[in-house]
């Protein structure tokens, strides 16, 4: 099975697009580099500017800020196996751009993107943002890691 970045220039060009995405504010509902965008329009953004999705007016609906906490429906799961030619992984077999989901709240609202034992991510009231894998904070909250295929 071939992945999208296992080719040198996908993988090249992931890590100088995650790094130009680094210090956009966060953003709820917005995916501008620069100027804004939350977690989840960060991930399509970037997936965007690889060729990898092509941007569409309902690619990402409206939802509210606190959508999470009141459904259990894996929405942000449903739409990336949608969305993305992809498959599950587990997080002991992490590569780079692996597609992260996060529980917060009741269902996956928080999507990242593992480079380099890294997690590229947009957090509330902090913006776009790389840490550490295993910064405790955050990896006791992902729940699905998606690879995406050739």
């Amino acid at each position: 099975m071939r992945y999208f970045f296992d080719i040198k220039e996908n993988d090249a060009a992931l890590k100088r697009i995650l790094d130009e995405w680094l210090g956009t504010p966060f953003r709820h509902h917005c995916g501008v580099k620069g100027k804004g965008c939350d977690c989840v329009h960060f991930v399509a953004k970037v997936l965007e500017e690889l060729g990898i999705i092509k941007w569409r007016n309902n690619l990402i609906p409206e939802y509210p800020r606190d959508w999470h906490l009141h459904q259990t429906r894996e929405a942000l799961k449903d739409s990336v196996l949608r969305e993305l030619k992809a498959e599950s992984v587990t997080f002991d077999s992490l590569r780079n751009g692996d597609i992260l989901l996060s529980h917060y709240g009741k269902a996956s609202s928080h999507a990242a993107i593992y480079y380099e034992e890294h997690v590229y991510q947009s957090l509330t009231k902090i913006g776009v943002k790389r840490i550490n894998f295993n910064d405790s904070t955050y990896f006791k909250q992902m729940k699905f890691a998606f690879r995406i295929l050739l």
